[in-house]
């Protein structure tokens, strides 16, 4: 029977908590594990949707460890997320973490990442040889377009360029003064219609979801370039999965980076899919395409 504990570690001067969910021991010695990276702004379940894969991935026989990214959930300095600065050092540390665990082998690591999770999971695996595999879910690989395409499909390019406007003076202002300025999570995100009202929505649900952020984190999720990196993933293999109906994170991001990606990869494009696939009918769909993938390739 699987087993799920609380778990914590270091990375940098924060503590990260997470949940260690390991399979059930058969007798084939230590087994694979995947490290699951959740979106800008959730939390380590990532709305159930890891809580159902880390359970499918358990039945197959791959242990999971989902994380609480540095400044989300119990991680860190809430509010506080900085995906290219310090979610890719947390990712390391969660590797180095597993590699500590006496029924883990540290040969078979992978990682899951979904929004800006999955562009922080190329970009660790580029860096990190000790990742094995990747899955990219509905993945941010170029923040700067992300931040715009919400802000231009709500708001429009003035307000868009006020807001970069802010952006840069809060880099200055931590310049000075070490501080950066928090702002609503929905003044930052420029939400659509329908994503604002499923942000609330699940900001009631999961007190966990962060309602505010700092200025900083914004400027680090824009200085994400995922695409640039995927070629050095290569030959680990790489599944990108997504929604043509994507109204958040467009589809393009998806396609860019599996334009820049080398072989082995498999690019998988659903029809439907709202941007978080847990709340769509495609859930266990993806579920099962990202365990299959892990089990096969660890």
């Amino acid at each position: 029977m699987a087993v799920e504990a609380e778990v914590s570690f270091h990375s940098g001067a924060a503590r990260l908590f997470g949940t260690l969910r390991e399979a059930p021991d058969k007798g084939e010695g230590k087994r694979p594990l995947a490290i699951l990276v959740h979106g800008f702004g959730s939390f380590r379940d990532e709305l159930t949707g890891f809580v159902e894969l880390a359970e499918r991935l358990a039945d197959c026989g791959v242990s999971s460890l989902r994380v609480d990214m540095r400044g989300c959930g119990k991680s860190g300095d809430r509010g506080a997320m900085h995906p290219v600065w310090d979610w890719i050092e947390d990712v390391r540390s969660a590797i180095s973490f597993a590699e500590t665990l006496p029924r883990i082998d540290r040969d078979r690591i992978g990682v899951v990442g979904m929004s800006m999770g999955g562009g922080v999971a190329v970009v660790s695996a580029a860096t990190d040889a000790r990742i094995k595999v990747v899955v990219a879910l509905a993945p941010v690989t170029d923040g700067e377009a992300w931040f715009r395409h919400l802000w231009m499909s709500t708001r429009g390019e003035g307000d868009w360029r006020t807001f970069c406007g802010e952006v840069a003076e809060d880099r200055r202002r931590r310049a000075n003064r070490g501080r950066s300025r928090s702002v609503s999570v929905l003044d930052a995100m420029a939400y659509l219609p329908a994503d604002r009202r499923a942000f609330l929505d699940m900001s009631k649900t999961y007190p966990a979801f962060l309602k505010r952020m700092t200025l900083s984190s914004v400027d680090s999720a824009m200085q994400m370039r995922a695409a640039s990196f995927v070629p050095l993933i290569a030959p680990r293999p790489l599944l990108i999965i997504h929604s043509r109906a994507d109204g958040s994170v467009p589809v393009v991001q998806a396609e860019n980076l599996a334009a820049a990606a080398k072989e082995p990869f498999n690019l998988v494009l659903l029809d439907r899919s709202p941007h978080c696939f847990w709340i769509g009918e495609d859930s266990v769909k993806v579920q099962e395409a990202a365990k299959e993938w892990l089990r096969q390739r660890l």
